[in-house]
C-alpha cells in the first residue's frame, strides 16, 4: 500500500489543478516534443545502417554520433554535455529578450561596434530586392548594387539568424562578372541567387585572414570559436575552451565542422594547435596532425596574436557579461583579431571532441545552476 500512494504522490505531480498550471505543463510537454524532434532528426543525419546506430547511449540524452565522437566506450559520460541537456538546457540558459540581442546578427555588429569591439566593417543590409547602405540613406537594386562594386571588391552576404555556415555568400566582383562561393556568373544571375534567399542579409566587408591561417587550408577562410561563461564565485568570464576551425574539400567554401570541416583544440596559454578531428560519417572518429588536403601542418601550429585574441574576447565577454553563456566566432586577420559573431548555440560536439567540458569545476558549478546538468 505504502508503495502505491508513492507512485499516486508522484503522479499527482503531473496533474494540473489550475489553468496556469496546465498551460505550464503543456508548455513543458512542447518543449519536450520539440527537443525529441530536434534529436531524431540531427540521428537521421548520421548516414550509417540502422545497425550500426548506438541507441544505448539515448537514455543517457546522446546520439550515436556523439557517442563516437565523445568515444562513451571509454569515457565517462557523465562528464559530458549530453545532446538531450544541450537542446533542453544551454540555449534557455540566458534570457529570451537578452538571447535576442545576439541571435540578430546585425544588431550583434552594431552593439560589438559600439563598444570598440573589432568588427568587420558593415556596408549594408539586403531586404525585399534592395540594398540599405550602411551608414547612409541610400538604397540600391541588388543589381545596380553588384554592379557598382569596384573591381576587386570583396563583400560577405549573410542571414540575421541561422547557424552552421548555411545561406552564406561570398561574392568578389571580377573584370567579367562576380565570384559567388568560387562560382563565376555574371551580375544577374548572382542578382537571382541573392534574392532567391528570400531573407534579411547584413554585407559585410570580408576580413582577409592572417596568412597563417590561409596556409592551414587556402580555400577557406579558417575561423575560431572559443567559448566563455561566468565565474560564479567571481562573476568575472573566464575562456573555457577555444578550438580552430579549419575549411577542407568536404566542407566546400566554409570551415564549419557539421559540412565537413576540422576541429583542432587551442592551447590557452600558448596558442598552439592540437591534432585536428573530422566529425565523423562512418564509426571511426579521425584525428590529423597534417590537413587531409592541403598537406599543411595542424599540430604544433601557433595561432597567430594569441594573446591579443583572448583579450579581445574577454573584453567583449565583460562587456556584455549579462549574457552569461557565448560562444565567440573570431577571425585572426594580419594586424590581429576581429570578432564576426556572437552565440549562443556553442556548438558541442565541435568542442567537446577535445575534452569534456564538465570535468572543469567551474563550468559544471554554472551549468548545474542553470539547470543544463544534472545536480
Amino acid at each position: 500500500m505504502a508503495r502505491v500512494q508513492a507512485a499516486l504522490r508522484r503522479l499527482s505531480r503531473y496533474i494540473p489543478r489550475t489553468q496556469g498550471q496546465f498551460e505550464y505543463l503543456l508548455k513543458r510537454l512542447w518543449i519536450r516534443w520539440h527537443v525529441l524532434s530536434r534529436l531524431i532528426a540531427r540521428e537521421a543525419e548520421w548516414k550509417v545502417p540502422f545497425r550500426s546506430r548506438q541507441f544505448r547511449w539515448w537514455r543517457h540524452g546522446f546520439l550515436s554520433r556523439s557517442a563516437i565522437v565523445y568515444q562513451l566506450d571509454r569515457n565517462d559520460p557523465s562528464l559530458y554535455v549530453s545532446d538531450y541537456r544541450r537542446y533542453l538546457r544551454t540555449r534557455h540558459m540566458v534570457h529570451a529578450r537578452l538571447q535576442d540581442i545576439i541571435n540578430n546578427k546585425l544588431s550583434t555588429h552594431l552593439l560589438l561596434q559600439n563598444l570598440a569591439i573589432p568588427t568587420p566593417p558593415l556596408f549594408g543590409v539586403y531586404y525585399r530586392g534592395g540594398v540599405h547602405l550602411y551608414p547612409s540613406e541610400t538604397r540600391l537594386e541588388v543589381p545596380e548594387y553588384l554592379a557598382q562594386l569596384p573591381v576587386g571588391e570583396r563583400v560577405f552576404m549573410k542571414p540575421l539568424g541561422g547557424a552552421e555556415g548555411k545561406k552564406l555568400y561570398s561574392v568578389h566582383r571580377v573584370e567579367d562578372g562576380l565570384r559567388i562561393n568560387r562560382q563565376h556568373v555574371d551580375i544577374e544571375t548572382a542578382s537571382r541567387m541573392i534574392t532567391a534567399a528570400n531573407r534579411p542579409l547584413i554585407i559585410e566587408d570580408l576580413v582577409e585572414q592572417h596568412p597563417s591561417q590561409a596556409e592551414l587550408y587556402p580555400e577557406t577562410t579558417n575561423t575560431l570559436r572559443l567559448l566563455t561563461m561566468i565565474d560564479l564565485e567571481t562573476h568575472e568570464p573566464f575562456i573555457v575552451i577555444a578550438v580552430q576551425r579549419i575549411g577542407s574539400a568536404a566542407s566546400g567554401n566554409v570551415d564549419n565542422w557539421t559540412q565537413g570541416g576540422l576541429s583542432a583544440r587551442i592551447d590557452l596559454e600558448t596558442g598552439t594547435l592540437s591534432k585536428a578531428a573530422r566529425l565523423p560519417r562512418g564509426l571511426e572518429l579521425e584525428w590529423f596532425s597534417t590537413h587531409p588536403d592541403s598537406g599543411a601542418a595542424i599540430e604544433g601550429s601557433p595561432v597567430p596574436h594569441w594573446p591579443e585574441v583572448k583579450d579581445v574576447v574577454l573584453r567583449a565577454a565583460r562587456a556584455i557579461s549579462f549574457l552569461e553563456y557565448v560562444g565567440w566566432d573570431v577571425i585572426v586577420g594580419p594586424d590581429g583579431p576581429v570578432v564576426l559573431e556572437a552565440n549562443i548555440n556553442s556548438g558541442m560536439n565541435v568542442l567537446q571532441v577535445h575534452q569534456p567540458l564538465l570535468a572543469d569545476p567551474r563550468v559544471r558549478a554554472y551549468l548545474r545552476e542553470r539547470g543544463a546538468v544534472r545536480p
